[in-house]
């Protein structure tokens, strides 16, 4: 079935279009699509066009209209799906508010992995160059925090990036990477291993750029505002004085967000920026149990759940016995991920299979030693 070129189908499909052209950065297109009212627009008009309403470089211009001269809008998500790239665009039912709330918020976000509502999330960040006392606060803290259900948000980066991602997923929570270059490159190229653990644990990577799109100096700086934006508080473990950790936290102050900060020793240059953040009256993070207070939760209570923070949604959808393909079409996930979830839901005794092929809670899982019972 064909996409009318008058409706909104056809602007959605115009805007992957454009966003999947490796040659332009996302915030030319963001300034020619508003200019021009519509990706649709973009699409239609002449490279003159172009010209008259946005400063471009010559290359720049060359290279996006040898891109559209090359595919067909109707026919570009359906190529990155087969790449298991997955594209959510702004105005989708599944593109995460709080993006919205950026003075440019993402076209495109490209996507491998599961999204996710990005309700209990909570951004962790800090310098690459960590020390071994930041290394074990970032470990301590994302895993009581992941443990206790939220999500974890980083960056995938060295250091403290990786040890959060990590953290989250040894307690078996939920963990999404930002990246700053095309979202099927893993950088740096030895968190292979990361970047796949992350997938299989059913976590998110997610960028704005596009696919193939490389590493950049200047992209880190534009990746470091969805970090900031994703989560309503970020916790920066260790920073320098001159650590790009920094501009997350700018970015995330900007957007109204709270900032906690992990105290470091005053000898230490390696914590004189996030001192010095502290000094300026941030918040303090002592102690990773209080934080999850604070955020209106129960570690003790939640961690005795035995509901996998992977699965939590899984298991939140099935109020009424539901077959296999129902929950897959509500979540929006494969029927093998539903498949996997189920079997693992159902050997820990939390869901159960009924004659007809359907499957219920069984009101096993615990909230603070209380029984969850189906009403």
């Amino acid at each position: 079935m064909g996409t009318e070129r008058n409706s909104d189908g056809w602007d959605r499909a115009c805007t992957i279009a454009l966003a999947a052209c490796p040659s332009v950065e996302p915030t030319t297109l963001i300034r020619l699509v508003d200019r021009l009212g519509g990706a649709h627009a973009v699409w239609a008009s002449s490279a003159e066009q172009w010209l008259a309403v946005c400063r471009l470089r010559p290359a720049t211009v060359w290279a996006l209209d040898r891109w559209r001269q090359g595919h067909d809008p109707a026919t570009v998500e359906e190529r990155l799906m087969h790449r298991d790239i997955r594209c959510v665009v702004r105005g989708d039912d599944d593109y995460p508010d709080a993006l919205l709330e950026l003075a440019q918020p993402p076209l495109v976000l490209f996507t491998k992995g599961r999204m996710h509502a990005f309700r209990r999330t909570v951004s962790i960040v800090g310098t690459r160059r960590m020390s071994a006392y930041g290394q074990e606060a970032a470990r301590w803290i994302a895993e009581t925090l992941a443990a206790g259900g939220i999500h974890i948000v980083s960056g995938l980066a060295e250091g403290i990036d990786a040890v959060a991602h990590r953290g989250a997923l040894a307690v078996r929570g939920g963990t999404t990477a930002v990246l700053g270059c095309g979202v099927n490159l893993c950088y740096p190229s030895h968190h292979r291993r990361l970047y796949d653990e992350i997938l299989a644990s059913g976590g998110l990577i997610v960028s704005e750029y596009a696919p193939d799109v490389p590493v950049a100096k200047h992209r880190f700086p534009w990746r470091n505002r969805l970090i900031a934006a994703l989560s309503p508080k970020l916790v920066l473990i260790q920073a320098g004085e001159r650590s790009g950790a920094l501009h997350t936290v700018d970015a995330a102050l900007d957007l109204g967000r709270d900032v906690y900060v992990v105290p470091g020793p005053i000898t230490a240059s390696l914590h004189r920026g996030s001192n010095r953040l502290l000094q300026q009256g941030a918040q303090v993070l002592l102690d990773p149990t209080e934080f999850l207070a604070d955020c209106g939760l129960d570690h003790a209570e939640l961690s005795r759940s035995g509901i996998p923070e992977r699965w939590r949604d899984l298991y939140d959808s099935m109020v009424e016995a539901k077959l296999p393909g129902q929950l897959a079409r509500a979540l929006g996930q494969p029927v093998g991920r539903v498949y996997e979830g189920l079997l693992e839901l159902e050997l820990a005794g939390m869901v159960a299979r009924n004659p007809d092929g359907t499957y219920r809670r069984t009101g096993t899982a615990t909230h603070g030693g209380r029984s969850v019972v189906d009403r």
